[in-house]
């Protein structure tokens, strides 16, 4: 609410020297561009500022035309970020200027400032703040909103504000690009209408990230090809040419989806996975072997069992101790196919490590050998992904793309869905997940806050 103000009230000497020395009570507010004039308690608590702004002009909205004559004085009450660790009402006094344009439509005009921009309802740091608070902190927005005395539409308008104003996708160079998918919420049952048949639906998006710096660029509803495609296919064509590789999960609907759109585009698959695949190959077998020889579950008495997560670790970094405790488990003859996937394990390891692609073929052969003496059908379908992937993992090798900042960025996310207890509203979801991860990857690479920026709609 605006009203007049009293004329008791001091207003700042705007004749005096350009560069003014302020007063204690405005050095200690800190306030850019306005000047204490009162500071008092509250009866019932709390305390009562009143400022006024330094500058003795203002640009009509109409015309644009600087104008220094003051019709009146307003009051206007807005919020400010706490000071000294309590909220505190604020309150502007603000000069309503006559236009010095007689052919302007506008008689009057109020003075706006960066801190109290038109029509604000609150100063442009308070805002600055909460949105650092929810993006940087991680706080939810509720616990901002209550911690700085603001409902909650209005910061979650501020995020909102913040992330309508991003770099655009096309004008953000990218060498490798990473795509990976995370779940949007929970699986959900609901009842076909025409067959009356329950069916499962499991919200997925899949994520897009620059694998050199981290930076989300994109998030879309579904994990198919059709959407992945259709996100690739709105980039510009200098965009893709710039593309030299996308790295992926071993995921056919992924590959698929990109030779669609990028023939020529090597792809690379995560080795992170691949070894994944390994250790859970070796945990069939290890699980197989348990049951048919001792034909139950295994027990923390079970040396095979006990030692199931050594089994598992890279036997180039093992320990001495480590590597003895793993003979002592391998030597049983009972327990022979076990020996045999971890070898399977190991030249599959010896692979992905390979400085060159041709040592990388020559791992492959002894990987081969290895499986074929196995004998182990787990062994053998982990050969089969091994030569359907096998021109991505050359390109892994040659590479060293992976997907890690991919991972990183989606435990990132996660973190953004645990803090707001889930999340309904896909555009709310979608704008924490763009706008946080931005704002850090532009303190890494110290990014201009204002650099090819645009309003994304």
């Amino acid at each position: 609410m605006s009203q007049r103000t009293r004329a008791a009230l001091p207003l700042p000497a705007h004749a005096a020297a350009e560069h003014h020395v302020r007063a204690a009570a405005s050095v200690v507010f800190n306030l850019e561009g306005y000047t204490v004039l009162q500071a008092l308690d509250r009866p019932l608590g709390g305390r009562r500022v009143v400022v006024a702004a330094d500058a003795a002009e203002g640009a009509c909205p109409g015309c644009g035309v600087f104008s220094g004559r003051v019709h009146q004085r307003v009051r206007q009450s807005v919020k400010d970020i706490p000071v000294g660790g309590d909220l505190l009402e604020l309150v502007v006094v603000k000069p309503r200027f006559l236009c010095a344009e007689g052919a302007c439509p506008r008689r009057t005009f109020t003075q706006t400032t960066d801190q109290l921009p038109a029509r604000a309802r609150c100063t442009t740091r308070l805002r600055e703040a909460v949105v650092a608070a929810v993006l940087d902190s991680g706080r939810a927005t509720a616990e901002a909103a209550n911690a700085h005395g603001l409902a909650w539409g209005t910061v979650n308008a501020a995020i909102l504000g913040h992330t309508m104003v991003l770099p655009e996708v096309d004008k953000v160079p990218v060498r490798a690009l990473g795509i990976d998918e995370h779940r949007f919420a929970t699986a959900k049952w609901f009842k076909h209408p025409d067959t009356a048949v329950w069916c499962r639906v499991e919200p997925w998006m899949s994520t897009f990230v620059d694998a050199d710096t981290g930076h989300v660029l994109g998030v879309v509803d579904g994990r198919s090809s059709r959407n992945v495609t259709a996100w690739l296919a709105g980039r510009s064509e200098a965009w893709l040419d710039r593309l030299e590789v996308v790295a992926i999960d071993p995921s056919a609907t992924f590959r698929t989806a990109i030779r669609k759109v990028l023939p020529t585009v090597d792809i690379s698959v995560d080795h992170f996975h691949l070894v994944k695949l390994g250790n859970q190959m070796l945990t069939e077998v290890r699980q197989r072997v348990v049951r048919e020889v001792l034909g139950r579950r295994g027990r923390k008495q079970d040396a095979v069992w006990a030692h199931r997560m050594l089994l598992l670790r890279a036997g180039d970094r093992l320990t001495e101790a480590g590597l003895r405790r793993l003979e002592n488990v391998l030597d049983d003859d009972a327990y022979e196919q076990v020996a045999a996937a971890w070898a399977v394990k190991e030249h599959l390891r010896r692979i992905l490590n390979a400085p060159t692609v041709a040592a990388a073929q020559n791992a492959r052969i002894d990987f081969e050998l290895t499986v074929a003496a196995a004998g182990l059908p787990e062994a053998d379908r982990l050969s089969a992904t091994v030569g359907k992937w096998w021109v991505e993992i050359k390109v892994f090798i040659r590479t060293r793309v992976t997907n890690a900042r991919t991972e990183a960025a989606n435990t990132a996310i996660k973190q953004v869905k645990r803090t707001g207890r889930g999340f309904r509203n896909q555009t709310n979801y979608q704008s924490r997940i763009l706008a946080r991860s931005f704002r850090r990857t532009r303190r890494r690479s110290q990014i201009h806050p204002r650099a090819g920026l645009h309003a994304q709609v």
